[in-house]
């Protein structure tokens, strides 16, 4: 089996070393390595196509993989493994993208440079999968974050060999920063696109965003955010097709499409 990591704290990050680490335990994995040469955060999914990309072959800690730093996004990354590293007949069964310093969370997921590598699989065809660790305030921590993504690489990694993971979707994955012990389980999560509002600091070089994030509160429903604070891994599939399908339909109803449908029956004069 083909892994293919990515991610966007660059690779030299920890990060991306654990989530090898994981990886490694895996039984006939071939794993490529394929990561920004700096850190892309907040990127989304941007690409590169003004300045020619330039793959170079790197050592990884010393792990059992092949290996590149990209000069692009972690979109460019998965694009580069993709059209230029995997010959035409190897491409990767799987990505995995992270583990991302700090959550990825709600509308994170737009703004996420972890998640546009999970992301830019999925359009490619590849299932993609996004990692993320509550770690931002302890960002040299990993913890116990090995031993709690190992069955699910496992069980993301064995379907998609059988082909069970969807089309058109990613998987993005948020692991809360506390002892495996301390792990309530693994559950399925809706985005909680509303939790934090955006705020503006003024500093001396000029305006930095930051974010202010609401209380805990007891868990009442089955969003992210909620999840990870109470102590849950939180996994969420994420379809690509944003259409909403609802609307349209309802849209026919509207007076100015209308208009133009009766435009079209006139006969010409």
């Amino acid at each position: 089996m083909r892994i293919l990591v990515t991610n966007d704290d660059g690779i030299d990050a920890l990060g991306i070393k654990r989530l090898v680490e994981a990886l490694l335990a895996l039984e006939q994995a071939e794993i490529f390595v394929v990561a920004p040469v700096e850190e892309k955060s907040g990127v989304g999914h941007g690409v590169t196509y003004r300045t020619a990309l330039a793959p170079e072959k790197r050592d990884f800690y010393g792990l059992p993989v092949k290996a590149w730093a990209v000069n692009g996004n972690p979109a460019d990354c998965v694009k580069a493994a993709y059209h230029l590293l995997f010959a035409a007949d190897e491409k990767p069964d799987i990505v995995f993208s992270g583990i991302n310093v700090g959550t990825n969370l709600g509308r994170d997921i737009y703004y996420s440079g972890t998640c546009s590598g999970a992301r830019e699989a999925v359009i490619l065809g590849v299932p993609g999968v996004a990692l993320s660790y509550d770690n931002w305030f302890d960002q040299e921590n990993y913890g116990d974050v090995v031993q709690m993504i190992g069955p699910l690489v496992k069980e993301f990694s064995e379907r998609a060999s059988k082909g069970e993971l969807p089309p058109d979707v990613f998987w993005n994955v948020n692991i809360p920063h506390v002892p495996l012990a301390q792990v309530k389980g693994i559950v399925p999560a809706a985005l909680s696109l509303h939790h934090y509002e955006d705020r503006y600091s003024k500093e001396a070089e000029g305006y930095f965003l930051t974010r202010e994030y609401p209380q805990v509160m007891p868990l009442a429903e089955p969003f992210d955010y909620d999840l990870v604070k109470h102590d849950y891994i939180a996994v969420t599939p994420v379809h690509i097709d944003a259409t909403d399908r609802a609307l349209l339909a309802q849209m026919d109803g509207w007076p100015l499409m209308q208009a133009w449908e009766k435009r079209g029956e006139e006969p010409d004069e």
